[in-house]
């Protein structure tokens, strides 16, 4: 394999882990043993959030140096493993280079879904917490309910930034559903469906990224996620707030 097929191989490997949830140094550590493998001297890689940076010196002792902008991030760790599997292979000898640039490059196409893949997915995910924080099977299904809705929003709402407006508005939804449920049918307890409802909107997973990029040493890429965690926690906690607000509104008039 020629060196623009290498710079192709290691962008592809540390693209995937950084657009679906893998950590900063996973990505780096990955790409550094894929090019140790390959032969390829002096390698290094440094990765952010939005970016990666790529260098080595190639068999005529020259450097070179690549550059790649990270677009999108989403939660599929079942890519991250798929690319530390091909790295093992490639390790023991299993895959050439050329496969492994047809595996990866297979593995990068976005995958499409059922349309109700997503909501189905959040109302399974909303039930076990209802199930979690001792609700009953009112609590369950309401919870269900309000997280299936939630991942409904960009179905109605067309916008640039959909994602802010479904996690404000998928929020709200989440808090007042719940309350006016219970107002109306005095069935349920408040607190588990509203938790079980928003536990899908929680960045969790950036959260631990964050704490593991900084424990790391990695303090950008762990500013760069903190940022966005507190940031999607604030618009999960303001859009329970207009829920709550709005209840109480609605509560007053009936």
């Amino acid at each position: 394999m020629n060196t623009a097929g290498q710079i192709k191989v290691l962008t592809l490997a540390g693209q995937i882990i950084l657009e679906n949830g893998g950590e900063t140094y996973r990505a780096e550590d990955t790409i550094f043993r894929m090019a140790k493998t390959m032969g390829l001297q002096e390698p290094d890689a440094f990765g952010v959030p939005s970016g990666l940076f790529i260098s080595f010196t190639d068999s005529l002792g020259e450097r070179r140096t690549s550059v790649c902008r990270v677009h999108g991030h989403d939660t599929d760790l079942s890519r991250v493993d798929a690319v530390n599997q091909l790295s093992r292979q490639l390790s023991a000898g299993l895959l050439t280079e050329d496969e492994l640039l047809l595996r990866l490059t297979e593995l990068a196409k976005p995958v499409r879904h059922s349309r109700w893949h997503a909501p189905l997915t959040a109302a399974l995910t909303a039930l076990g917490f209802a199930l979690m924080f001792e609700g009953s099977i009112w609590e369950m299904l309401i919870s269900a309910l309000c997280a299936a809705l939630t991942q409904m929003i960009p179905w109605i709402w067309a916008w640039e930034h959909d994602n802010m407006v479904k996690l404000v508005l998928g929020s709200a939804i989440s808090t007042l559903l719940p309350m006016l449920f219970h107002h109306l049918t005095g069935l349920g307890l408040v607190d588990a469906m509203v938790a079980g409802a928003l536990m899908p909107l929680v960045p969790g997973l950036s959260m631990t990224n964050a704490v593991l990029d900084v424990v790391r040493g990695d303090m950008v890429s762990g500013t760069a996620h903190g940022s966005r965690a507190l940031l999607t926690a604030a618009l999960v906690a303001g859009g329970a707030l207009i829920g709550a607000a709005v209840f109480g509104w609605i509560g007053g008039m009936l």
